[in-house]
């Protein structure tokens, strides 16, 4: 399976495409080795339309891709000249000169002869962009990266060649502020300096939290007016009972002196007139506590029912105080 030239009209149509063999026909493939060669060959091919159409935006990426999946000096020939094509003068010498390598260690002197010469002619033509770290900027956990690509320390400073055009230098490190720019590269050297990173701002304290209203325990104490009529009440109650129990023992003593008296009242023992007279006594005594205890009691059932409540009323919670921006900025309380 042979990989096709580039462009007819390219110098490294001839010298290398034309001896693009794959060399693999002598032994067996794996299906995966052969799937992964499949592939390479069919971005390969369509890589080589789009570069004899002119098209070397879409054709590069394909010829990368292919190199990728099935890894060819060849292809990387191809790759190169694809780039340089394209205006990319950095990634065409870079891809030249690993051609080179290659093409030597294959004992390919033809090969290694074409990506030398064209190295060299790209080499007075390359733009090279330094990233500068200063001493003071070096803060710990420093990264720095081009085009999102991480440079190491050994880097920062070096004028390393780049592809024309717009490059994005970005700075980060744990509690600093990141940082990044885009710097176009038009000239032959082009350095940027990354600047101290600001340390990450705290953030700021949480409001503080504030305590729930709690109203204070309702009092359930009653007034005096309300005290004085139980107390009445009360006295009214006891007296009506002593009033009742005396006019039933004064009933009693009654009948039994009328009982001793044989013929009315002419014929009483004294003693019978004795105890109807006691008698007599107690029911007035009786009659005395009922009436008294009905006007306490009375008395104390009305002052109880007159009395004001002694509960005060507990105090209502008061709404949370709630801050907010109206418009224009100026804070609105509810």
């Amino acid at each position: 399976m042979t990989r096709r030239c580039a462009s007819p009209r390219a110098t490294l149509a001839a010298a290398v495409l034309a001896a693009a063999t794959f060399a693999s026909g002598a032994r067996a493939d794996t299906p995966a080795l052969s799937d992964q060669r499949a592939r390479a060959q069919e971005l390969f091919d369509s890589a080589l339309t789009d570069a004899e159409a002119g098209n070397f935006a879409a054709a590069c990426p394909k010829f990368l891709a292919s190199q990728s999946a099935d890894p060819k000096t060849s292809t990387l020939l191809n790759l190169a000249n694809c780039y340089e094509r394209n205006g990319q003068t950095a990634s065409a010498w870079g891809a030249f000169r690993e051609a080179g390598l290659l093409a030597r260690k294959a004992a390919r002197a033809d090969w290694e002869n074409i990506a030398r010469t064209r190295a060299e002619a790209l080499e007075p033509k390359l733009l090279r962009l330094a990233v500068v770290v200063a001493e003071s900027s070096r803060v710990p956990g420093l990264v720095v990266t081009r085009d999102g690509a991480r440079l190491t320390p050994g880097e920062w400073g070096v004028p390393i060649p780049v592809d024309p055009g717009e490059h994005v230098i970005a700075a980060s490190a744990e509690g600093r502020v990141s940082w990044e720019t885009r710097v176009p590269v038009e000239e032959p050297s082009v350095e940027v300096t990354i600047p101290e990173l600001e340390r990450t701002p705290e953030p700021p304290p949480p409001p503080p939290i504030a305590p729930p209203v709690t109203p204070p325990p309702a009092q359930t104490g009653w007034s005096t007016m309300k005290t004085t009529g139980v107390i009445l009440a009360g006295a009214g109650g006891a007296s009506l009972l002593v009033g009742g129990l005396m006019g039933l023992i004064a009933q009693g003593n009654y009948q039994s002196a009328r009982d001793r008296c044989l013929d009315g009242p002419r014929r009483c023992p004294a003693d019978a007139v004795a105890d109807a007279n006691g008698a007599y006594g107690l029911a007035t005594g009786a009659t005395v506590a009922v009436i008294a205890g009905a006007a306490l009691f009375v008395g104390g059932a009305v002052l109880y029912g007159l009395a004001p409540d002694g509960r005060r009323p507990a105090a209502s919670a008061k709404p949370a105080l709630r801050v907010g921006l109206g418009p224009g900025g100026f804070a609105t309380t509810w």
